[in-house]
């Protein structure tokens, strides 16, 4: 009986681990669509988009990096033309899709 117990607690933990897992990460993209998306252009950078984001918006350039890094699952800060960025900067109308190009 006790052997049943322990592997009915370990199954429950671990089916319950991953719905908690699963509905964490809907969440976060849900709560992405809420921020501008841009398309990198030729030349930019991280670093060049957060001094053109920090001059308006007055935010830390580090925390901008570290927060883009994250949020779109980089690997590292090299990023190419073509690729699709969410930035920390609110949609000024969350229900429009905004591609938004940062020059």
């Amino acid at each position: 009986m006790a052997k049943e117990s322990i592997i009915f607690v370990g199954l429950f933990t671990a089916i319950l681990g991953a719905a908690i897992l699963l509905v964490s990460c809907a969440g976060n993209d849900q709560g992405l669509g809420q921020y501008v998306k841009i398309k990198v252009q030729d030349g930019d950078t991280l670093w060049s988009l957060a001094d053109h984001v920090a001059e308006k918006k007055k935010i830390n350039k580090e925390d901008f990096i570290e927060w883009v890094t994250e949020n779109n699952h980089l690997q590292t800060a090299d990023i190419k033309p073509g690729d699709e960025l969410i930035l920390p900067l609110k949609k000024e109308h969350p229900a429009a899709y905004q591609l938004a190009i940062v020059k």
